[in-house]
């Protein structure tokens, strides 16, 4: 029998930066045997100056039943309020001297008002920008000589390196908790639509969302962003947005507003490592179309490639590549190593900008769509919605429609195609065919 836990989200908070972050290479420091740590003090007071606490005030609107519409239950129970103010705290990490903190967008999104606490100082911060995607958010504050944190390079973190997760859990303030990294590039979590979370033991609780987790000389791994949890308490596993992923979201939406991906244009999958003769090879992601005018057609790229490694880098599989596809950014130029004919070849191209649209379909009410090259991805799924009780989840992929009209399986490529095939329609009368964390699931609508 399965246990079934529920992933939490926890509040948080900023991180600052300047228009670019520092890229310089950082060296790993390793805890050797001959090395004896007694104190994480000199660590903690070198980091607490960067890490602030946020507090967030929306207006939520207030659902009230048809019950206490009735003029007959007003005359008892009175005028309901139709909206309530809600206050929420977090954490967040500075980036920059001049004021730039970055945090979790759940922290931030949808405030009338965020205030940021450094010490005994109140400041009032403006948002710069979220990104939903990978949970992240730049806010800003007119702050003079703030101590920015330093960026380590996550991709060199392992499994096992001591780390400190620092935050304000439960509005305590400053709290510092200790732990092992326990394990690297989380990718089908489902949390976010951009994965690739570190896993840490550290302590992590409500309110220490957008706070840092940093190594044993202060510097910036990630920022704690969830927990897997039954009570929504600390239960050992906690998760953290790489320093990698961090620093090209909040450079983007400093310059822009907004995060500018890459896009190579092809669908892939995993490659099935239970039939290996047919491949030919046991690790890479299938190439199974390639798009028009896109930057992987003006590689060479084709369908049945299977590409093994990004500019020098091993790819373990679709997410991955996906991944690293986006956080290389629009513009950028990449060497792409790739099997094809028994045989590696290197291919070479420029990464486009990846463009998304949104639209709603009338029969998935509650659901919000994005078109991604030729995917339909569910976004959004509003609580309690009629999306949302039919089962539908954040980040499916709607790979067919078979409906009344149709009598067959007709493949999903765009927002409006799918419309056009839902269009007409009452409940049901038609089936989705869904991928969801590399299973197919089929939903009634």
């Amino acid at each position: 029998m399965k246990k079934l836990v529920s992933l939490s989200l926890i509040a948080s908070l900023a991180l600052s930066v300047t228009l670019k972050i520092d890229n310089t290479k950082y060296q790993r420091t390793i805890p050797t045997t001959t090395t004896t740590i007694t104190s994480f003090a000199p660590i903690v007071k070198k980091v607490i100056p960067s890490v602030v606490n946020i507090s967030t005030t929306k207006v939520v609107k207030t659902i009230i039943p048809d019950i206490f519409k009735d003029p007959f239950f007003g005359q008892f129970f009175g005028h309901l309020p139709k909206k309530r103010v809600e206050k929420a705290l977090g954490s967040g990490v500075i980036i920059s001297k001049d004021g730039y903190i970055v945090t979790n967008n759940h922290v931030v999104s949808h405030a009338k008002e965020i205030v940021v606490f450094i010490k005994d100082k109140k400041y009032k911060a403006k948002l710069i920008g979220t990104d939903p995607k990978t949970d992240l958010a730049v806010i800003k504050i007119s702050g003079v000589n703030l101590q920015p944190i330093t960026f380590t390079d996550s991709a060199n973190i392992q499994v096992g390196d001591m780390v400190l997760a620092i935050g304000n859990p439960f509005g305590l303030g400053e709290t510092v908790t200790q732990g092992i990294i326990s394990g690297i590039n989380r990718d089908r979590v489902g949390i976010n639509e951009y994965e690739n979370f570190i896993q840490t033991d550290a302590a992590i609780n409500p309110g220490n969302s957008g706070g840092a987790l940093v190594d044993l000389k202060g510097r910036l791994v990630g920022i704690n962003s969830a927990i897997i949890s039954k009570s929504g308490g600390n239960n050992g596993i906690g998760f953290a947005i790489p320093s990698n992923m961090v620093r090209f979201v909040a450079n983007s939406l400093i310059a822009n507003g907004k995060v500018v991906r890459g896009y190579l244009g092809v669908e892939i999958s995993d490659i099935n490592k239970d039939n290996v003769a047919l491949y030919g090879i046991d690790y890479g992601v299938l190439v199974n179309k390639v798009m028009p005018k896109s930057a992987a057609s003006q590689a060479g790229l084709r369908a049945g490639d299977i590409i093994v490694a990004i500019n020098g880098k091993k790819i373990k599989d679709a997410a991955s590549l996906r991944n690293k596809i986006a956080f290389l950014g629009a513009g950028s130029k990449v060497t792409l190593k790739v099997y094809r004919n028994s045989r590696f070849i290197s291919l070479t191209t420029t990464l486009k900008k990846l463009q998304t649209l949104k639209a709603k379909v009338d029969l998935l009410k509650g659901a919000l769509l994005t078109q991604e090259g030729n995917k339909v991805i569910i976004s959004q799924v509003l609580p309690k919605s009629p999306a949302y009780l039919i089962g539908l989840q954040k980040n499916d992929i709607l790979v067919a429609v078979r409906t009344i009209k149709t009598k067959k399986w007709v493949k999903v490529h765009s927002i409006s195609q799918l419309n056009d095939l839902l269009k007409g329609l009452t409940h049901s009368q038609a089936l989705l065919q869904i991928q969801r964390n590399n299973e197919i699931v089929i939903v009634q609508i």
